[in-house]
């Protein structure tokens, strides 16, 4: 869930950098990326599009960071890899793709969450414009109780026995809580562009399920 990046920076030309470095480290290695970026892109077009281009191009526009114009934000891109990780195989693959990739895993993303027991507010968290982002490493006490008191939350240890990935879920749990997104959506212009304002106990909820989703 980590990134070596500043939290929050947004950056569209990552797309061209991975190239860039991995082509100069050895051509062959990038090449066998590209065609299992490419392969596992096919599968996802089939299994959650097809995609409109029209709703690609609507999200590269909202998408776009008020200050500098770039599509993506390292914060949520993460969020949205890290479904996405066990498709690919590894974390180094997904990193190949392109801009329109990149928006159609987004909109796979909303679909995949929204399919997992009607989740309120993450799919459009995932999938919206990120407005602003206040990072924060812990959660109170408050919302620590409600963490261990869901369901989930045995799960979560259960799968995850490392004090260390435990933590990063609060850090990033308490980033959504302090952070600032608002709805972009193609199909539902009664939502799009409202701000997304979560209910701290739902989103804590929902974060744990999607925890139990991924892999990293």
């Amino acid at each position: 869930m980590s990134s070596s990046k500043r939290e929050g920076e947004d950056s569209s030309s990552d797309f061209d950098r991975f190239e860039a470095t991995t082509t100069r480290t050895s051509e062959a290695a990038y090449l066998a990326i590209k065609f299992n970026c490419e392969s596992v892109m096919k599968w996802i077009e089939k299994e959650w599009g097809p995609f409109d281009p029209n709703e690609i191009e609507f999200y590269k526009r909202e998408l776009k960071n008020d200050v500098n114009g770039e599509i993506i934000n390292v914060f949520q891109k993460q969020l949205v890899f890290n479904i996405f990780y066990k498709y690919f195989g590894d974390t180094v693959s997904i990193n190949a793709i392109n801009a329109n990739d990149y928006v159609k895993l987004i909109i796979a993303a909303k679909k995949i969450l929204r399919n997992q027991d009607n989740m309120a507010f993450l799919p459009y968290i995932i999938s919206g414009k990120v407005n602003k982002i206040v990072s924060r490493k812990c959660l109170n006490k408050k919302e620590i109780a409600e963490m261990k008191a869901s369901q989930y939350y045995p799960l979560v240890v259960k799968k995850y026995e490392n004090p260390k990935i435990l933590d990063q879920i609060l850090g990033v749990i308490a980033t959504i809580i302090t952070s600032n997104f608002s709805v972009i959506d193609y199909q539902d212009p009664e939502i799009h562009g409202k701000q997304i304002d979560p209910d701290t106990k739902i989103i804590i909820e929902e974060f744990l399920m999607y925890v139990l989703l991924i892999w990293f």
